[in-house]
């Protein structure tokens, strides 16, 4: 009789991921700007000066992608995962004690700091260790964590503040952050399949199959690239997309709220939005394994252009519905499409500092957003006119994107069969 075949462990990894994702950054980032009027109306900060809440967060994060390379060639991936797991879990319950401007700013340094070396460059890094074949859907899975989870913790977290107040909602994620990060990342993640003595996913089928130089599919360092116009050019794309992109999902309860309707009705297109972000995840993942690497780019750029139109429109209700339907692939590009671009691009073999700048980046993108659109609010009454600043710059760089692929994919089978001819 045939043996039943075993259960891929990659997949329990996969499983771990989404619940990492969804307990850190579906709460840290995706749930931040429901605290942000209830923290103005209690404390009478300016809108400004909350967004640095989160910008101070984002600049955390951003330090800690900016030397993840180093720091995941030094230590143990989860090694490192449990300490800030911790870290960030302590973070989001001191927001609820604090009372001045300064502590929170103060502990946004720490919750910045940790989160960035929890959830997407550590956990780039473990899918791409288990998953050779099939990585783009692995990856969406995983990151489709973040977008379920801040779906279910805007709900949540709405009921809460209604509730409760602001010090409460804190605590009690703090406590759901606590009974699910610690145990997942201790007990069930694993950094790579030879911990548990397994292969990765469709080991050896994608260099068998392919036929681009061997030296292309490990790819190029750091160093290599770094004197490239093409890679400064995708940097810069990078931010300025980061900018966009959150944009797009940072301050939809709010502007919703704003716009007319009611405050639990504002909590409901947000987790709405979070739910569209969970399944454009999935979506892009799978059109990067099926789609060549510039039409599976060009839909995220194209849902952001259409989304922001929709969060400028809001009190129309058809255009609600598209921003509700297109913030999903638009906001899906940093998580996804970012990872598997650089290993696309520029292979394995120097994946987490490229990575690591690139998300730095991103995250930089990140930390302006909320400064930006809280200054074009507290000038204008409304974030109308950084959303249609956002839609051009998004339509501008989807453009030069796509060039740039197409110029960065040249360069790496160029400098690919160079050292294949050297070689031999």
């Amino acid at each position: 009789m045939e043996q039943p075949r075993k259960l891929f462990y990659g997949w329990v990894i996969v499983g771990a991921c989404f619940l990492v994702m969804a307990v850190s950054m579906g709460i840290v980032t995706n749930c931040a700007s429901l605290f942000t009027k209830p923290l103005c109306d209690d404390l009478g900060m300016s809108r400004q000066a909350a967004g640095w809440i989160l910008t101070i967060t984002y600049a955390g994060q951003m330090v800690t992608s900016l030397f993840s390379g180093k720091i995941f060639a030094t230590f143990d991936v989860r090694f490192v995962m449990k300490i800030c797991g911790i870290g960030v879990t302590i973070g989001w319950f001191l927001y609820s004690m604090a009372s001045q401007l300064w502590q929170f700013y103060l502990i946004s340094v720490l919750v910045g700091l940790c989160v960035g070396l929890v959830h997407m460059v550590p956990l780039s890094i473990i899918v791409g260790n288990w998953f050779h074949e099939k990585q783009g859907f692995a990856l969406g899975i995983a990151f489709m964590g973040s977008g379920v989870g801040g779906m279910l913790f805007n709900s949540l977290t709405g009921v809460f503040l209604e509730q409760w107040g602001w010090r409460t909602a804190y605590q009690i994620l703090a406590a759901i952050m606590f009974c699910v990060l610690i145990p997942v990342i201790f007990l069930v993640l694993r950094t790579r399949p030879e911990d548990m003595g397994l292969e990765p996913y469709g080991a050896g089928k994608r260099a068998a199959s392919s036929n681009q130089p061997q030296a292309e599919l490990e790819g190029r360092t750091f160093a290599q690239i770094s004197g490239r116009f093409s890679f400064w050019a995708f940097v810069v794309i990078n931010l300025l997309v980061g900018v966009c992109m959150n944009g797009l999902m940072l301050n939809i309860s709010p502007h919703v709220s704003e716009s007319g309707y009611s405050a639990s009705f504002a909590a409901n297109i947000s987790a709405l939005c979070m739910g569209s972000l969970a399944i454009g995840k999935f979506l892009l993942g799978t059109l990067y394994d099926r789609l060549s690497v510039k039409w599976a780019t060009f839909w995220p750029y194209l849902c952001t252009v259409l989304g922001l139109l929709g969060a400028i429109f809001v009190r129309n209700p058809v255009a609600l519905v598209v921003l509700v339907c297109c913030c999903g692939l638009g906001g899906a590009y940093g998580s996804v499409a970012t990872p598997i671009l650089v290993r696309t691009l520029y292979g394995s073999k120097d994946y987490g500092t490229i990575y690591g700048v690139m998300a730095a980046v991103m995250q930089l993108g990140s930390m302006i957003t909320p400064v930006f659109l809280g200054a074009v609010f507290d000038a204008t009454g409304s974030y109308t006119t950084g959303y249609w600043i956002m839609a051009v710059t998004t339509l501008v760089m989807g453009v030069f994107c796509m060039l740039d692929l197409r110029q960065i994919q040249r360069e790496g089978k160029a400098a690919a069969l160079k050292l294949e001819q050297n070689n031999t």
